[in-house]
């Protein structure tokens, strides 16, 4: 006698979704929820929220921090442990290397002594032409 096929089982939705509950570290922003006028049709409040949304994001780009890009070249070991952490910790490359700097750093006095003339130019172009490159994407 064959196996008897079971039926599909349905369940309730989830409150929260599959990725939230794998991974709970990981913060989605939503944007808020807009109050719909009384007498407005579908396409005005989809049309409302779309706008909200693209606000919401223009602020948000505004107010990121000035990153300066770099480029490095790592052992293989090295760069597969700092990727293999990153992806079981659910961080980004950039957030892990920026905390492992940060750690590496703080009790390093040389970091925060003053910089020789010709450096801090160096540094201070270098901030320029991002700031520089950040403006020409706005206005694009």
């Amino acid at each position: 006698m064959p196996p008897k096929k079971m039926p599909p089982v349905r369940l309730a939705s989830p409150a929260a979704s599959h990725d939230d509950i794998l991974h709970p570290s990981v913060v989605r922003a939503h944007a808020p929820v807009q109050p719909a006028p009384q007498n407005a049709d579908a396409s005005t409040i989809r049309t409302e929220s779309i706008v909200s949304i693209v606000r919401i994001e223009e602020i948000s780009v505004e107010e990121k921090p000035l990153r300066i890009p770099f480029t490095n070249n790592l052992p293989p070991n090295v760069f597969r442990e700092w990727f293999t952490y990153a992806y079981m910790a659910r961080l980004p490359l950039q957030e892990v290397l920026e905390r492992a700097l940060v750690a590496y750093l703080q009790d390093k006095e040389q970091a925060r002594e003053p910089l020789p003339l010709e450096q801090e130019a160096i540094l201070a172009a270098k901030e320029e032409a991002e700031l520089s490159r950040r403006q020409k994407r706005r206005t694009k």
